[in-house]
């Protein structure tokens, strides 16, 4: 395949940098992205939408309606818990995308789906995973932060790699957590996005309300409806930074951008995943 000019700079980014990077990720993919994203925020609010309405929280602006705190507090734990399982899924395909775009080399979306079904076992695996540390940490709070900052690059590592979920969680609680960047970077990431989201979604529901007829579930299916667009824009943005960032620890670490270099000079094909396994160049 004839390389073309990498999507991503073979070099260490500063933020700015990388936001531009994940933007152009989701770009040259976003037909692919965007329709996996949306998928994966269907089910996503399929499963939290009887949970909403138990906790009495009809997922419109008045999302404190419920009578019982801890239940309400437990449906929102939920909610931080399957984005990150959303995040995690997704974060298999853009990882597999991430990597030729470094190289110069964007692969088929026909491509990337197939290579993302052929790591779809351990991709789930490790969604698990990531729900079972998530959903602890966010009930008591503090402790999430961290935890949904430190794993988010597991997935990309996974389809980088081509390591198992195991290995791929210690990629990441190993690179995200130096000098605390990565983990700082995606709770960052989050924020932004999540703060258009909310404004998204709370703005448009209370727009609708004001137009559509003075029905509660035509009111709880519209803002639903909403709040799945909004998420599959968020989610497939997030996904492409997670990979975009886990390439960029590489560089920044391990030295990767050295190691890709060396081997384009010497004429010998570059293979990500060796350059993991074999140890990169230390900076």
């Amino acid at each position: 395949m004839e390389q073309s000019s990498p999507v991503i700079p073979l070099r260490p980014l500063t933020f700015g940098e990388l936001l531009d990077a994940a933007v152009q990720l989701l770009r040259i993919n976003a037909r692919l992205l965007l329709i996996v994203a949306f998928v994966l925020a269907l089910c996503e609010q399929a499963v939290l939408f009887p949970l909403r309405s138990a906790a009495g929280v009809d997922g419109t602006t008045d999302v404190f309606s419920s009578d019982d705190g801890g239940l309400w507090w437990l449906v929102f734990c939920c909610g931080l818990t399957t984005e990150g399982i959303v995040l995690a899924l997704l974060g298999g395909l853009t990882g597999a995308a991430a990597g030729p775009a470094l190289l110069g080399a964007p692969v088929p979306a026909r491509d990337l789906l197939r290579q993302w079904g052929r790591r779809a076992p351990a991709l789930i695996v490790l969604a698990v995973a990531v729900g079972l540390i998530l959903l602890p940490s966010a009930i008591v709070a503090l402790p999430w932060f961290y935890f949904f900052g430190a794993i988010g690059l597991a997935a990309p590592a996974l389809a980088v790699d081509r390591v198992g979920p195991g290995a791929a969680l210690a990629r990441s609680f190993n690179l995200a957590p130096v000098g605390l960047r990565g983990v700082a970077i995606r709770l960052g990431s989050y924020g932004g996005w999540a703060a258009i989201r909310v404004a998204i979604g709370w703005g448009t529901g209370a727009l609708l309300a004001t137009v559509l007829p003075s029905d509660a579930l035509l009111s709880q299916v519209t803002t639903v409806a909403v709040w799945i667009l909004a998420n599959t824009v968020v989610y497939a943005a997030l996904a492409c930074l997670d990979a975009v960032l886990y390439l960029e620890c590489r560089m920044r670490i391990e030295g990767l951008d050295v190691a890709v270099g060396r081997s384009r000079r010497l004429g010998r094909p570059v293979d990500l995943a060796q350059a993991a396994v074999l140890g990169a160049v230390k900076r």
